[in-house]
């Protein structure tokens, strides 16, 4: 009798506990379906998707056309002592200062289309316009002879193609990894082989006739991208790798006659974090930093020993602040101003866009 009371009363205990643990799992499924229909809902309003794209990639079965206009200040100055020091104080030769202003607008168009929901494929075609002016201080031994030159060039910049595949989808635990490849061909005005010719009035100064507008070499980048929505912010990083193919240019002289070389431009790594808001339904904000650093360049002259260009390396660090507005739930306004924060970066770089699908 005892025996029969206390199964009975396991039973109900063991019945409790069962109900209890389903009633639990019930309650924990319908919250993780909860969340991932909210997330899914916040992912579908025009701030996040804006957010999505410019941050990340956004795989969208409709066609993404971006045309943009971007204008970038640097300032550089240099000072060149060619002389010896008397009685530890007075300087006795040439000096030489320098002053160099770069000014470029970039106007873009960046078409994407998803071809399926993990793949991506974008066209960018840039279009350059760069004006450099050059000064110098100290013609003919004097400090008091100012001489000023400006030279404009305006073209067609390198054509780049890409491939964009999401690897995994965002979930509770990780984060949307998308990795890229892109094809950068040498559409734009190479650098080399302009004539440099010295300044009629000071001869300090020597002044190119021509501005390049590409690289003038084929580069291949490969990269990934991650992303985390942890709301309220949405985190990205990325990390990419370009390298550049070598070329042979019949001339990369400055001067007279002609020098055949090889050129083999410095790789370069680039890699970048930040945190993006969705303030609103159609308002976003996005904090990032991008630094990426450009190895040494060789030239291998004809019947010659490959020669390392001394300097040719830099490390190029900016901060960004940029905004988006979306105007409708199929035309935005992106606007981003980048800071240069080392000696190798552009001063400023602010940049406008106006993605609209189609």
């Amino acid at each position: 009798m005892n025996f029969q009371r206390r199964y009975a009363h396991f039973s109900a205990i063991g019945t409790a506990v069962l109900g209890l643990c389903a009633t639990t799992g019930s309650a924990n499924a319908q919250t993780i379906g909860t969340t991932q229909q909210e997330a899914r809902e916040s992912q579908s309003s025009p701030s996040v998707r804006d957010i999505f794209r410019e941050e990340h990639t956004l795989f969208t079965d409709r066609i993404t056309i971006e045309p943009s206009i971007s204008y970038s200040y640097s300032d550089r100055d240099s000072l060149a002592l060619r002389g010896f020091l008397a009685l530890d104080a007075i300087f006795l030769g040439e000096l030489n200062l320098d002053n160099v202003e770069s000014h470029i607008t970039t106007v873009e168009v960046n078409t994407r289309y998803g071809i399926t929901d993990r793949l991506e494929a974008s066209l960018n075609i840039p279009f350059v316009y760069r004006t450099t002016e050059l000064e110098s201080i100290g013609g003919d031994l004097s400090t008091e002879q100012n001489t000023q030159a400006n030279v404009s060039e305006s073209g067609l910049g390198d054509v780049t193609a890409t491939l964009a595949y999401r690897l995994l989808p965002e979930t509770v635990e990780r984060p949307d990894v998308v990795v890229s490849l892109g094809v950068r061909a040498p559409t734009g005005k190479d650098p080399y082989g302009i004539d440099i010719k010295p300044d009629p009035d000071n001869t300090n100064l020597n002044v190119p006739e021509e501005l390049p507008t590409g690289n003038g070499v084929w580069g291949v980048t490969a990269g990934v991208s991650v992303l985390k929505t942890l709301d309220p912010a949405i985190v990205f990083a990325n990390l990419g790798y370009t390298y550049n193919i070598e070329k042979d240019f019949d001339d990369i002289s400055g001067g007279s006659g002609n020098q055949k070389a090889e050129v083999d431009l410095g790789d370069s790594i680039t890699a970048g974090f930040g945190t993006a808001f969705a303030l609103n339904e159609r308002l976003s904000l996005a904090l990032s930093y991008n630094h990426e650093y450009i190895r040494d360049t060789y030239i291998t002259p004809d019947s010659g020993s490959r020669t390392k260009v001394v300097g040719s390396d830099a490390n190029i660090g900016v901060f960004n602040i940029g905004g988006s507005y979306a105007m409708s739930d199929t035309t935005s306004i992106v606007t981003n101003l980048g800071i240069g924060l080392t000696e190798d970066a552009s001063d400023i770089k602010l940049t406008f866009r106006m993605p609209f699908q189609l």
